[in-house]
């Protein structure tokens, strides 16, 4: 699929900003809802998310189109979050009465509830269910996972709505016409299907319209229920897809009836408990009428005249740290120990939703051992091909901007208490902006804890904060300005300058690091692992006859050489382990098959201290657990001295826990650098331009800087930038201040990998955002 995303632009075409620098694969159908937030579809496949569902298969993964969810961000794109859908669905209905496949197609009413269609993409036409959501609290999503009435209830908002039960949004033919029969002025026969919904839109005083499609509505022709229904015989080639059969089932009904029309319907009362209450708008035999959309003023829907306006996340806040041009923002919480991070039903060796739908606690773990925060930069797929280029567990290639402590104390050394009584372990941090991030929380070692797997980003002079670690149910314990992090006395730790810092270990109170030179740190099976290995492990695991069978001084990625990286990561079937050290996983042909969360019977996904690997390397167990405590876990059984030192093993447990990295361009910088572009004004007339440049990748090339005005060719005039900074700030003083509003300007910059990140400015766009940033600054909005 190719990538979109969403865009901020005039009505004129000018001033193009991309505003989800968060999305690294698609964001669709953006809509404004009346609070100023923009809803959006959006497709969320990183990591271990696709692994929620295995389609009937061991090691199996869910349809990846389905995989659609409804964020909400400002018009800018910062503060993305979920709104509905990330963590629930998976082919159970909800306690409302529907499953969540893949939710598209947005409006908002006049009561502010939000509809949208939910449906099994692929073969149904965008139609299937509309489901009508009242907006959580800000900051919040749903139902914790732990007291949700049932799985499928994790995270979904309290306040749900199923327009019509009748509808369905399987990956089947529509359910049979509810008595009593129903008979459409356009066909014949009475309708056998009561068909699917799509394409909410919403209507003055609350009224709600809605694409009605009438017949089977899919390409898949699992049907023979239709004909049981009709107490007719099945006939032969209606089941199933292709060779004909949907068409094939529809012809054999011999019925006047269509395959599937749809046309634009009011819902005289909701929910609806029958097509015959939906009041026809427009309907005709010979079109499709979709997507309709009511042409009244805005105030006859919302009785406003317009949605609030969220103002861009710069104007804010004003701190030293982020100074007028910054590339950076701040990342901060409350709190890391106030957190939603436990899997509903526990830590257990076999769930495949543990961890993969919600709860990414990788071991029992105290609130105590959560020790720091590691910021990950997630770097963007260019290549169609990208399947040759890396071999990793993500989907995409990750670099570590740097891990930092959060368990803060006083001068004396003393743990600092917030005001709810609990250790505080605030953080704030300033990283490059306009680039998706995730986060870990980990322990003094460096080893992961849990792990984000949503894609963020920071838009240039935003500081964004939260109370707790994934708090979607709930308040948190206490706002951020009630943190330690939040007073001049905290220390913010500034990544992506230069330096990687790497948590080691503690002694006494002191948590210790090391720093490593780069903007970011990406740790790769050659780079990083295979030394490690050549060192300390080959020469008992390596050559004809490895210890244990396990050889790890293969090369390459592939199954069929039986490479090292294969074996350990991607051998979900024991291929590579000797019938008499196979673990009978209970799945699969000869009970050997691994499913997610577990990859091999040495690699447990992101989770090092749940991987023999690390064990071995280690020689201990590490997950807080005890061979006796689980009868169908993998043991670690026999003493294994190693040599490996403290700062190798803390190179395989990021590796583990970052992806698992091993293709041959892992290392290859696909980020773009990051620019910013502000003005420096007097009255009505810009003076100067303040640039802010950094990046995460293989750094700026300040030589490359460009400023320029445009002539009416589009082409640069002259250049009026000298170097950039590797990270920071230039300001460029006008000889001649800009006075005319159509004026254009352009600005780019390279990165050393040879990215190039443009912006196209015209004059009125400066000066639009200073009479903004004067409106806001003074408290009105």
């Amino acid at each position: 699929m190719i990538g979109t995303r969403i865009w901020t632009i005039e009505s004129d075409g000018s001033n193009p900003d991309l505003a989800s620098h968060h999305s690294l694969s698609q964001e669709q159908h953006p809509f404004m809802l009346k609070d100023g937030r923009l809803a959006y579809s959006s497709w969320q496949i990183f990591g271990a998310k696709p692994f929620r569902y295995g389609n009937g298969a061991i090691g199996g993964f869910d349809t990846l189109q389905n995989l659609f969810h409804i964020y909400t961000q400002s018009p800018d794109g910062a503060h993305n979050f979920a709104f509905y859908g990330q963590h629930s669905g998976d082919h159970f209905n909800s306690s409302f009465g529907e499953d969540h496949d893949a939710a598209h197609f947005i409006t908002q009413t006049s009561d502010e509830r939000v509809w949208f269609t939910d449906y099994y993409r692929g073969n149904n036409f965008g139609l299937g269910i509309i489901v009508g959501v009242k907006p959580e609290p800000f900051g919040q999503e749903g139902i914790d996972a732990v007291t949700a009435p049932q799985f499928s209830d994790m995270y979904v908002p309290r306040d749900v709505v199923d327009m019509a039960p009748w509808a369905s949004n399987d990956d089947n033919v529509s359910p049979p016409m509810p008595a009593p029969a129903f008979s459409h002025p356009n066909y014949i026969d009475p309708l056998p299907f009561s068909g699917k919904l799509g394409h909410a839109s919403a209507l003055s005083n609350n009224g709600l319209m809605v694409v009605w499609g009438k017949g089977s509505c899919t390409l898949y022709a699992g049907a023979g229920f239709i004909f049981s229904a009709l107490g007719l015989p099945i006939p032969p080639f209606v089941d199933g897809t292709g060779s004909g059969t949907a068409i094939n089932m529809l012809t054999s009904l011999n019925l006047d009836t269509p395959g599937c029309d749809t046309g634009l319907y009011q819902a005289s009362t909701i929910p609806s408990v029958h097509p015959n209450d939906l009041l026809q708008i427009v309907d005709t035999r010979e079109w499709h009428e979709i997507m309709g959309r009511a042409v009244v003023p805005y105030v006859a829907i919302h009785g406003v005249a317009k949605p609030a306006v969220i103002p861009r996340a710069d104007t804010l806040v004003s701190r030293p740290e982020l100074e007028d041009g910054t590339p950076f923002g701040l990342l901060g919480a409350a709190s890391i120990t106030d957190r939603e991070t436990f899997p509903r039903g526990g830590i257990n060796f076999i769930d495949i939703h543990q961890f993969n739908q919600q709860g990414t606690d990788t071991i029992a773990y105290n609130d105590d051992d959560l020790c720091g925060i590691r910021i990950l930069s997630v770097l963007p797929n260019r290549n169609r091909n990208v399947f040759q280029e890396i071999a990793n567990i993500n989907g995409e290639r990750v670099s570590i901007l740097g891990e930092f402590a959060v368990q803060n104390r006083d001068g004396n050394g003393n743990i600092i208490m917030d005001s709810s009584g609990n250790p505080d372990t605030s953080f704030l941090v300033r990283f490059p902006a306009n680039s998706p991030y995730l986060m870990q929380g980990i322990d003094c070692d460096g080893r992961t804890l849990n792990t984000d797997l949503t894609w963020q980003s920071l838009r240039p002079g935003e500081q964004k904060t939260c109370g707790g670690c994934h708090v979607h149910s709930k308040p948190s314990r206490i706002d951020f300005t009630q943190s330690y992090a939040a007073t001049a006395n905290y220390q913010i730790p500034h990544l992506g300058e230069g330096t990687v810092p790497f948590l080691t270990g503690r002694i006494g109170n002191a948590v210790t690091s090391r720093t490593l030179p780069g903007y970011g740190y990406q740790v790769e099976y050659v780079k990083d692992i295979q030394p490690i290995f050549d060192n300390r492990c080959v020469s008992c695991h390596g050559g004809a006859t490895p210890d244990a069978g396990l050889a790890l001084d293969r090369p390459g990625v592939d199954q069929a050489s039986m490479a090292s990286w294969w074996c350990l990561v991607a051998d979900f079937k024991q291929t590579c382990v000797p019938p008499a050290l196979q673990h009978d996983t209970g799945a699969g042909p000869g009970n050997l098959f691994f499913g997610r969360p577990q990859l091999t019977k040495y690699i447990r996904a992101y989770n090092s201290l749940g991987s023999l690997l690390y064990w071995k390397a280690a020689n201990q167990r590490t997950d807080n657990k005890t061979n006796a405590q689980d009868a169908v876990d993998i043991d670690y059984l026999i003493d294994h001295p190693t040599t490996i030192t403290p700062d190798e093993l803390g190179l395989l447990s990021r590796w583990i826990d970052t992806g698992l990295a091993g293709g041959p361009l892992e290392l290859l910088d696909t980020q773009k650098p990051t620019l910013h572009i502000t003005a420096t004004l007097n009255a009505d007339s810009v003076v100067a331009f303040n640039i802010g440049t950094a990046d995460i990748g293989s750094g700026v090339d300040v030589s490359s800087l460009m400023v320029c005005e445009l002539d009416s060719n589009d082409t640069c005039i002259v250049n009026l930038a000298g170097v950039a900074d590797m990270q920071g700030v230039v300001h460029i003083s006008l000889s001649t201040a800009l006075t005319n509003p159509n004026t254009k300007i352009y600005a780019s910059i390279d990165d050393l990998m040879g990215n190039k990140t443009e912006v196209r400015r015209n004059v009125a766009w400066f000066l639009n955002q200073a009479q903004s940033d004067l409106i806001f600054n003074n408290g009105f909005e």
